[in-house]
């Protein structure tokens, strides 16, 4: 397969329209390599050892001064890789100057082949019907992807491998970390690890969580910094004032305090009401239990109210939000039928005062900057109304999941180059580029250029430098600071070099009104507990459960938005009772809560486990 990738590729896409309800995977039509893992994944240590004789001999130490260690190979082999990475180049052998780092360093030749969200799933599922299967490739859904790939052995247990071929991570607390939860009965069948998680750690510095109450900072300042201590009435009040500040946008729209995207359909059209408020008061509503459960950001411990059941839980009290937002004729009526793609045109143009997806609000603020002297700025407010809120995350697990065919005759060297790619090291490579080109180490810091922090990224740009082709291929999140000189991975976002250089008077008057220094400061001050993680891991339900929840959501998309555009309180009270009522009885609600909580309860002791192990690493980088 190595050097026919892409025609592999194109005979996929010709092979997805005639597999249809693929269901199951096909076996594999090639015998396990000689020294791999053995295809029902139970190889012993001493089995691998006698299988990779020879093909490793000692490490060396690359790149001394990090401390990062590279097992060497004496033979350059090729291997296929599938993932999440730049598309500026064809695929195969790449010429970017990461790229060639990674082949040098591990002594391969990298077959890459870019894919995307929407399609890789269905490639994914021809590749396994055919047998035929990269030496690295991409989950996309684990939990339905990974017993598919052990039924058909066609995934790696990396248990033999990771001592010797994996150094880095597993001297790594963050990566023990990784490793341990891989291990835990809802990501593995049999207490091995299978599963290798990437982009772990955070996105961002915690100024632009993925949820957030982003409001017009410029014009709440304008307002006066009116009351606002609570998400329900205050946040309405300040939407309210800030719309009469600034009535119309530039090109003479008229603008509202908020707007939505309903008319995107089931799930994402109830977005703002799934994420709307749970991160902001430190709850999590778990999607594929239907929204019925809700956990701690902090520890993942349940809550005891079924979300969907209970009028003051959080679901309902954000759908309270958007339908009081709506009878003060704060909310663009366009909203019940308006896609997403609309909406963020519209956040752009200045149409909104509040918003909630952080990346949208990173968007916004771009556009906002075209404009020589803006002081436009959506800032993300610190919790309004909780004590703890998912402000600094921890995506301990890795937020992609990749695995390696068991039947690769290259299973160390597939270890090693997970190894490699996940050290903190080449992350900050992977979204930076080579040292020496866009920054440098100075008084034991990373640093970026003053020309760094001026370049436009896109494609062309990747293929010269290598910089973001691998940013969903590397260990850990752009946001997450790298322990050994507590600088974050993404010079070019979030050095503090950057931020000085992009903040604007806004930002500044903002970290004033709090008293503080930087921005992160704010957030930390203001509310008790910042950082959170997800520590539960939910498999495919059994018996009918599944089919309850699709039937939970699609009942709850269909009608949630008549709540919204209840016409009074009364109105809206009486819509919320009929629809709780209608779920109690005909959509099975209570026994799928149950079967969640149980399911919840039953992973105390794992999820304890992580918890104190991420406690761990937050002590030590303290002292």
């Amino acid at each position: 397969m190595k050097k026919n990738t892409v025609t592999k590729m194109l005979a996929v896409a010709v092979t997805i329209a005639m597999l249809g309800g693929l269901t199951a995977c096909g076996s594999s039509s090639k015998e396990p390599a000689s020294g791999s893992a053995a295809a029902t994944g139970e190889a012993t240590q001493a089995e691998a050892e006698e299988g990779t004789a020879g093909d490793a001999a000692g490490t060396d130490e690359a790149a001394a001064d990090s401390g990062v260690v590279i097992p060497h190979f004496e033979d350059r082999v090729a291997l296929d890789v599938v993932a999440f990475v730049g598309r500026g180049e064809a695929d195969g052998l790449r010429s970017d100057p990461v790229t060639k780092y990674i082949e040098d360093t591990l002594n391969i030749d990298l077959y890459l082949t870019g894919v995307t969200e929407a399609d890789w799933p269905s490639q994914l599922s021809a590749m396994m019907a055919d047998g035929d299967l990269p030496d690295i490739f991409l989950l996309s859904d684990p939990t339905k992807q990974l017993p598919m790939l052990l039924e058909s052995a066609s995934a790696l247990n990396l248990e033999p491998y990771l001592e010797e071929y994996a150094p880095n991570t597993m001297k790594d607390p963050a990566g023990k970390m990784m490793i341990e939860a891989e291990r835990m009965p809802a990501n593995s069948p049999d207490g091995n690890a299978y599963l290798w998680g990437m982009c772990k750690g955070s996105w961002d510095d915690g100024t632009m969580p993925t949820c957030g109450h982003y409001i017009r900072w410029d014009l709440y300042k304008e307002a006066g910094y009116p009351k606002l201590d609570s998400y329900d009435e205050d946040l309405l009040d300040v939407m309210e004032a800030m719309q009469a500040l600034e009535p119309e946008t530039a090109d003479g729209q008229k603008t509202y305090g908020c707007g939505a995207w309903f008319g995107a359909g089931q799930g994402w059209g109830e977005w703002v009401f799934t994420f709307g408020l749970g991160p902001q008061e430190g709850v999590n509503l778990i999607e594929t239990t239907g929204r019925v459960l809700g956990v701690s950001t902090v520890d993942s411990k349940p809550l005891e109210n079924n979300q969907l059941t209970d009028p003051e839980g959080i679901f309902w009290r954000a759908v309270r939000f958007y339908n009081k937002a709506n009878q003060r004729g704060l909310l663009d009526p366009d909203s019940f039928t308006m896609t997403s793609d609309i909406y963020e045109e519209n956040l752009k143009a200045g149409k909104y005062m509040f918003n909630v997806p952080g990346w949208m609000s990173g968007n916004a603020n771009q556009e906002f900057n075209k404009t020589e002297g803006n002081q436009k700025t959506f800032i993300s407010m610190p919790s309004l109304s909780g004590d703890a809120e998912d402000r600094f995350g921890n995506m301990y697990r890795g937020e992609r999941q990749y695995v390696v065919n068991a039947n690769t005759e290259n299973p160390e060297r597939c270890v090693a180059l997970l190894d490699f790619v996940s050290t903190y090291d080449f992350s900050r490579i992977a979204w930076n580029g080579l040292e020496g080109q866009f920054w440098n180490v100075e008084d034991g810091e990373a640093v970026p250029t003053d020309d760094y922090l001026k370049v436009t990224k896109d494609d062309a740009f990747g293929v010269e430098t290598g910089v973001n082709v691998y940013h969903h291929f590397c260990g850990f999140g752009n946001g997450t600071i790298d322990p050994d000189d507590g600088v974050a991975i993404d010079l070019y976002q979030f050095s503090q070099k950057a931020l000085d250089s992009k903040m604007n008077d806004t930002v500044k008057d903002f970290i004033s009104h709090y008293g503080q220094e930087t921005q992160a400061d704010v957030y930390r001050a203001e509310t008790p507990v910042t950082d959170s993680g997800m520590y539960i891991s939910f498999g495919d339900p059994e018996g009918d459960i599944a089919s309850y929840v699709n039937e939970i959501n699609a009942y709850m998309g269909k009608n949630v938005v008549t709540a919204v555009a209840a016409k009074s309180d009364e109105e809206f009270e009486a819509t919320r009772t009929k629809m709780i009522e209608e779920l109690q009885k005909n959509y099975h609600v209570d026994e799928v809560f149950q079967y969640f909580y149980d399911e919840a309860v039953a992973q105390a002791d794992d999820v304890a486990k992580l918890v104190e192990m991420n406690n761990a690493i937050k002590a030590d980088r303290e002292q």
